[in-house]
């Protein structure tokens, strides 16, 4: 579960919970809450998240008062799955989700936003998800994305060939690639072939 982000005039706050394959690093469910939210709505998550990817061998995550819950706690019994906890105060036991929380603020730009509403924060977080796991190499994978461990596809970036390196004004003038956004304030960056 990540930090409060800020909300409309900073008089309340928003929780994201996100559900992540580890081992991949791939975002497999999320949701924006007014709220922390309660064990069974957290619960809720999980299990939408298991019947659709399989249930989970292990479930690791920090000792909010959802995930202590008996109710949660039974709920990943029922799908077989055992339950680990970072440790308390101890930074990158739980690191991969910590990283991922820093993306998202850092590329999204969270910290120092202009208010918003959880309309506007869903579509942000979306987008964000979706350059993570599709678009977004990764330095823990060998430079390949998310989506492409967890679907076993073959790293686009193996088949990158170098720009060759030339003196300066030296080679061809015009780039064939330009540099589009996903979104509209220009923090996702991709980059696309020009029209012939």
């Amino acid at each position: 579960m990540s930090p409060p982000s800020p909300a409309f005039f900073r008089l309340f706050s928003f929780k994201l919970v996100v559900v992540l394959d580890v081992f991949s690093r791939m975002p497999l469910a999320a949701r924006v809450f007014w709220k922390e939210p309660s064990a069974r709505k957290t619960a809720k998550l999980v299990l939408g998240a298991a019947a659709h990817f399989g249930p989970p061998r292990h479930f690791v995550s920090d000792k909010g008062r959802q995930f202590t819950a008996n109710r949660f706690q039974k709920k990943l019994q029922r799908l077989g799955t055992q339950q680990r906890f970072g440790a308390v105060g101890k930074y990158g036991s739980i690191a991969i989700i910590e990283r991922l929380w820093r993306t998202l603020k850092d590329g999204l730009r969270l910290r120092p936003f202009k208010p918003l509403t959880k309309r506007e924060l869903e579509r942000r977080v979306e987008l964000g998800l979706h350059y993570y796991a599709h678009l977004r190499p990764h330095q823990g994978l060998d430079g390949a994305t998310p989506a492409e461990i967890y679907f076993g596809r073959e790293p686009v970036q193996l088949a990158a060939v170098y720009p060759p390196r030339a003196r300066p004004r030296e080679g061809p003038a015009d780039s064939p690639f330009e540099i589009a956004y996903l979104d509209r304030e220009k923090m996702l960056p991709v980059l696309i072939r020009k029209a012939a």
